[in-house]
């Protein structure tokens, strides 16, 4: 470092030196583009200028110059945006005015270009419909770069508002939901199981959205379903009526008795009581089918709710109990490997078919539903090959009661495929473990 340090106002002679050889830089471009240079405002300044056809626009001199290969020192690259799009602003029309004939649209020129600055005249254009509107070469293509199927910008919209419409009834169709209210560009729409959804057709994300898994609620209820099924795999059962959360834990109870939190992310560890390694085997078979109902006391509604459980299935039937389902209908011991989780899931398909909505996790539902219940059991053992089938004496006091069926019969006879018999000793079994 020196003692006297230059000033800037030093530098400033130098610098004009630097400054007069990029103008020149600029000036011999503007010449070998062919250019007219009308007005100079300085090396960052906009100058007017004009190309050898005749366009006029304004260019910074630095923005030619300070590129390490700038595109305008060569002949071959024109500066001008105009001369630069020049065939793209011919392919464009060319593309608009085919499109315009094949859907009837009259266009007529007018002297007015459009805001792009590349040089796309502007049309005023009429569709067979009366709508009127103002179209370039660039209205031609999509911003994806593809032809647009309709140029019309009202007709456009209504298309696609149609076409969201019309997604919406299909997602109807196969959900089995409603709708609520239907707006000009909107439709409300409720599940099957009573939660709200808007969809929107006024734009893409919105039509994307319109799917039949639309509903949050259910995919978390679906979810739910999928971690009791690997929970029963590993012969847990989960106490909890909803999903909470991957990371969280959920009250559950294994097979040997223990209850412990159960967190999805960490099934495979299975219950922390028993011995590690147990869950990698066999592990003891869902093997009883049951039946209860009663006054839950989570939603403070009538419900019924079928079930499997393992053993004699006490244990489960006492923590129902505790939430209030005390009446047993059913409950079937002894089931080969598989039968009592193949029945399950077969009552729980036909429940849902006739239009049973849970009214809490998936596997409780309306007291109401317990005649379709026991007749999806009586269904699915009928149908069961290699059993002997033999009438099973029901009372109908004890199956019909919580549905507050009026005039039943005494006695209800069910041909099942099974050696179960069904009687008033399994309610009172459970009335006194409940007492």
């Amino acid at each position: 470092m020196t003692d006297n340090p230059s000033k800037f106002w030093d530098m400033v002679p130098e610098a004009a030196v630097h400054i007069d050889a990029l103008m020149d830089l600029f000036r011999q471009a503007c010449q070998r583009q062919g250019w007219t240079l009308c007005a100079e405002r300085g090396l960052i300044g906009w100058a007017e200028v004009r190309c050898g056809v005749g366009h006029e626009f304004s260019v910074r001199a630095w923005d030619l110059v300070s590129g390490s290969r700038p595109p305008s020192i060569s002949p071959s690259e024109p500066w001008c945006t105009k001369c630069r799009k020049a065939d793209w602003v011919a392919e464009c029309l060319a593309i608009l005015e085919s499109a315009a004939e094949a859907q009837g649209v009259e266009l007529t020129a007018t002297d007015e270009q459009d805001e792009s600055g590349e040089g796309h005249v502007v049309f005023a254009a009429t569709c067979p419909k009366g709508h009127r509107s103002q179209l370039s070469g660039r209205d031609a293509r999509s911003w994806r770069g593809e032809p647009v199927d309709i140029l019309c910008p009202d007709c456009r919209v209504a298309a696609r508002a149609a076409e969201g419409f019309a997604k919406i009834e299909q997602v109807l169709r196969e959900t089995r939901s409603t709708v609520v209210k239907r707006y000009r560009n909107a439709a409300e729409v409720r599940c099957r199981r009573g939660h709200l959804h808007t969809f929107y057709v006024d734009s893409p994300d919105g039509r994307d959205a319109i799917r039949s898994d639309f509903c949050g609620d259910c995919g978390r209820l679906a979810q739910f379903q999928e971690f009791l099924e690997q929970a029963k795999d590993l012969g847990i059962t989960v106490l909890e009526s909803q999903w909470i959360a991957k990371s969280r834990a959920h009250r559950a109870v294994c097979f040997a008795g223990h209850e412990f939190g159960l967190i999805p992310n960490k099934m495979k560890r299975g219950c922390p009581e028993c011995p590690r390694g147990m869950y990698g085997g066999a592990v003891p078979p869902h093997d009883v089918y049951y039946v209860v109902s009663g006054l839950d006391v989570t939603t403070g509604k009538e419900t019924v709710k079928p079930g499997i459980s393992s053993g004699k299935g006490y244990n489960r039937l006492r923590q129902h109990a505790e939430d209030g389902l005390k009446a047993q209908h059913l409950r079937i011991q002894g089931l080969p490997l598989g039968m009592a989780r193949a029945l399950e899931t077969f009552v729980l398909a036909g429940l849902d078919r006739k239009g049973w909505v849970s009214t809490r996790g998936v596997e409780y539902f309306p007291a109401a539903a317990l005649t379709d219940v026991i007749d999806l059991v009586g269904e699915w053992f009928t149908a069961q090959a290699g059993l002997s089938t033999r009438p099973i004496v029901v009372d109908a006091g004890d199956i019909l009661e919580a549905a507050g069926t009026p005039g039943s019969p005494d006695v209800v006879d069910l041909d099942v495929d099974t050696a179960v018999v069904f009687d008033s000793d399994d309610l009172r079994a459970v009335a006194a473990l409940t007492r």
